[in-house]
C-alpha cells in the first residue's frame, strides 16, 4: 500500500514502494541465465584438471619419485594423518593442534586411503594379473614378503638413485644399486600411469567399483611435489598468494586476500597448525563484523567513518537538488541529517527526521 505524503508519523518524506524480493528474484534469475549461457558458448575459463598421466608422460621421475613416496611412508599423504590415515606406522606428520583442540581428529578417518596398498600395491597387482606379468607378480610378492627393514632399504637405495636419474625415451635410468623388486615395481606404476589407466586404479577403489563418481584417489596421489611443481610453474603456490588470484591474473576470488595475507606473516606462515589459525582468526572477525551493531565502541564506527554517505551520495544529492527539507517542520535538522558531516544516526537512537513532532510544530 502506498503510503501518503508528509504523513506525521512516518518520514516526512514522498515514498514509493519497493519489492526487495522481487527486485532480488529477477536479479537472480537474470544473472543465471546470463552465467549459464555463457559457460555452454565459452566453456570454462580454466585448464583441464592435471592427471597423473600428463605428469607422467612429461616428468617420469617425478612419477616414480611420487609412487615410491607412497610406497616408503615419506610421502605427504602416506603420513598425513586424519581424515586419510593414522599416519605411517601410527606417526601423522600433518595433525594441526591449538593447545591440544584439534578438531581435525574428531571424525577418524572416513576417507581411509593406505598410500603403499591403494597407491602402488593393489594397482600393480591389477597390472600384473590383466597382463599376466609373471615378473612383476613376483616382484609384489617378493616386496610383501620381506621384512619392514629391507623394504626401507630398498625403498631408500632407490630414492637415492632416483636423484641421480636421467630419461632415455621416456624410461627411467638410475645408476646400479641394491633395489630389490623396487625398480621393477616403479617402471610398471610409470607405464601404468602413462597408460592413463592408474587413474581408473586408483578410482576404482575409492568408488568401491567401476563407476566414477569420487575421484578423490587420484588427486590423493599428485598431491605433494608433483602438484607444487606445478602450481609453483603458474605462480599459484600460497606463498605466491595462490588463494586470490586466478591463473590468468584478474579478477581472480579477491575476497580471500585477508585469509591469504595471514599466511604471509608469523605465526601463520611458521605454525603446522597455520591452517587452524588463520581459520579460527577469520571466523573470530567475521563474528566482530555480524555484532558490530552490539559492540559498543564498534558500533559507533558508521558514525565516525560516514561510508555510508559516500555509498548513498547519490541519494543526498537528489534530496539536494529537490530541497526536500524544506517540507520537514525540523528542516533543520533535516539539513544536518542529509547533509552535515555529523549526521545519521548511532545504533538505538532515532533519526532526527523520524523522531515524532511535539504537538505545537
Amino acid at each position: 500500500m502506498k503510503r501518503g505524503r508528509f504523513a506525521r508519523d512516518t518520514l516526512r518524506f514522498p515514498q514509493r514502494d519497493f519489492d526487495m524480493v522481487k527486485e532480488g528474484v529477477i536479479s537472480l534469475g537474470i544473472i543465471g541465465v546470463l552465467i549459464v549461457g555463457a559457460a555452454a558458448i565459452f566453456g570454462a575459463p580454466y585448464r583441464p584438471a592435471i592427471t597423473n598421466k600428463q605428469v607422467a608422460l612429461s616428468s617420469p621421475v617425478l612419477i616414480e619419485q611420487t609412487a615410491l613416496g607412497d610406497l616408503s611412508g615419506t610421502g605427504s599423504i602416506a603420513s598425513y594423518g586424519p581424515p586419510y590415515n593414522n599416519g605411517w606406522h601410527g606417526q601423522a606428520q600433518s595433525i594441526q593442534s591449538i593447545m591440544g583442540f584439534s578438531p581435525q581428529t574428531w571424525w577418524g578417518t572416513p576417507y581411509p586411503w593406505n598410500t603403499a596398498q591403494n597407491d602402488v600395491i593393489i594397482p600393480l597387482q591389477m597390472l600384473a594379473t590383466a597382463s599376466a606379468n609373471a615378473p612383476l607378480n613376483q616382484a609384489l610378492t617378493q616386496y610383501q614378503s620381506a621384512s619392514y627393514a629391507q623394504q626401507q632399504q630398498w625403498d631408500t637405495n632407490y630414492s637415492n638413485a632416483l636423484n641421480k636419474a636421467t630419461v632415455a625415451a621416456g624410461r627411467v635410468v638410475t645408476p646400479f644399486g641394491n633395489f630389490g623388486p623396487v625398480a621393477l615395481m616403479m617402471n610398471n606404476e610409470l607405464q601404468l600411469a602413462k597408460s592413463g589407466l592408474l587413474s581408473g586404479a586408483l578410482n576404482r577403489q575409492t568408488n568401491g567399483g567401476v563407476y566414477r563418481y569420487d575421484v578423490s584417489g587420484d588427486l590423493l596421489f599428485l598431491q605433494g611435489a608433483a602438484l607444487h611443481n606445478i602450481a609453483n610453474s603458474i605462480n599459484m603456490q600460497g606463498g605466491q598468494w595462490g588463494i586470490n588470484h586466478d591463473e590468468a591474473a584478474l579478477p581472480g576470488p579477491w575476497w580471500l586476500t585477508p585469509y591469504t595475507f595471514l599466511y604471509q606473516i608469523p605465526p601463520y606462515s611458521t605454525s603446522a597448525s597455520g591452517d587452524e589459525m588463520a581459520a579460527y582468526t577469520i571466523g573470530i572477525l567475521f563474528m566482530l563484523l555480524v555484532l558490530v551493531p552490539w559492540v559498543p565502541g564498534l558500533n559507533k564506527l558508521p558514525k565516525l567513518l560516514p561510508v555510508h554517505r559516500l555509498i548513498w551520495r547519490d541519494w543526498y544529492h537528489f534530496l539536494d537538488k529537490q530541497n526536500a527539507c524544506v517540507s520537514c517542520p525540523l528542516r533543520d535538522s533535516c539539513r544536518q541529517e542529509f547533509r552535515g558531516k555529523k549526521g545519521g544516526a548511532l545504533s538505538g537512537e532515532t533519526p532526527r527526521c523520524y523522531q515524532s513532532l511535539s504537538k505545537d510544530v
